[in-house]
């Protein structure tokens, strides 16, 4: 299965990247990544050009990665700076690829493609991760399974009925409503509860348990697979803004076909002062992502094996809607560049 190249991939978070060298594959393409002296990340090929050792097992000095092999030096562009044998002459094929990188909303985004077609504004907006308004806290998860099939997950989310003890409601799956006027590269899936009780989850984050409510859940996707969830309740036909909102970025990053990354955040505009709620949080996510879904997914992901989804024809429900209209974007848009 061939990735799709212009698009911009979640690489890290920003904090991740430091002056020390960070390697990660993705979409099959090897990388180091570290942070420059002057506070820019970088990013280059993970593989020196001369014997193909990979380049973070090398060291940093400066804004130069020297490889721990023979040690050929190469800058942030990737060219070789320094052959330290023989006459110093620097072979011509002494360079390694430089990938456009830009920092946005705490987030590292990596462009594949061509850099002269990349377009920092095409960027998806996760402005919600920095919003001062709300407080956020994040992590990371690495699953055994293509990055679709956790795509598929999230944009249907009665499956939290049966998968999530502590999203299961008494009065059953939640309701869907089928998006009308899709736009061409964003899916909407929306999911709510009006008028019940709190499950056990927003009863740990504050709500009264004897006090009925609208819950929402409504998923934005964009391609190639990042998604920001509108997750929140309020006292029945009340507005949003009475309402405690708890906002959910999940950004899905292909690292090889049967492999994915999947960088999470949850964000809120409530307790923002109490730091055992980040803490809970943090627990409850990991619970949630690590413990619940990423099992179903990886036996999933066994179960069809190298197969396309699509072409094992599963039995389609009405709440699939959403993941095949995804589907359908990402296939289109590798159409345009592979033909």
């Amino acid at each position: 299965m061939p990735f799709i190249q212009n698009t911009w991939y979640a690489a890290a978070w920003s904090s991740e990247i430091t002056r020390s060298l960070l390697p990660r594959t993705i979409a099959n393409e090897n990388i180091v990544f570290y942070r420059t002296e002057a506070g820019n990340v970088a990013g280059l090929t993970d593989r020196c050009p001369h014997r193909f050792v990979p380049l973070h097992l090398g060291r940093l000095k400066g804004d130069i990665v020297e490889c721990g092999y023979h040690g050929l030096c190469f800058d942030q562009t990737g060219a070789c700076t320094l052959n330290p044998h023989g006459d110093g002459l620097i072979p011509r094929a002494a360079k390694v690829k430089s990938y456009k990188i830009v920092e946005k909303h705490g987030v590292v985004w990596l462009w594949l493609g061509e850099a002269s077609k990349a377009d920092e504004s095409s960027i998806a907006d996760f402005s919600i991760l920095t919003n001062p308004k709300f407080r956020t806290v994040c992590s990371y998860l690495h699953v055994q399974a293509n990055y679709q099939l956790i795509s598929d997950n999230l944009l249907d989310l009665s499956h939290g009925q049966y998968v999530h003890p502590m999203f299961k409601n008494a009065e059953g799956p939640p309701r869907f409503e089928a998006e009308k006027d899709g736009q061409s590269n964003e899916v909407w899936a929306k999911f709510s509860r009006p008028n019940q009780l709190p499950n056990n989850y927003f009863q740990m984050l504050g709500y009264p348990k004897d006090q009925r409510g609208d819950h929402r859940n409504f998923m934005r996707w964009n391609p190639p697979s990042l998604l920001l969830l509108d997750v929140g309740m309020t006292g029945v036909n009340r507005p949003v803004e009475e309402g405690i909102s708890i906002p959910t970025s999940h950004l899905l990053t292909p690292e090889t076909e049967t492999s994915s990354h999947y960088f999470w955040a949850m964000s809120r505009d409530f307790r923002q002062d109490e730091d055992d709620l980040s803490q809970e949080l943090l627990r409850v996510g990991v619970a949630v992502f690590d413990d619940e879904d990423k099992p179903v997914i990886e036996a999933q992901q066994r179960a069809v094996d190298t197969s396309d989804l699509m072409s094992l024809k599963p039995v389609l429900l009405h709440t699939d809607g959403p993941a095949v209209r995804a589907r359908r974007i990402v296939e289109a848009q590798l159409q345009a560049e592979h033909g």
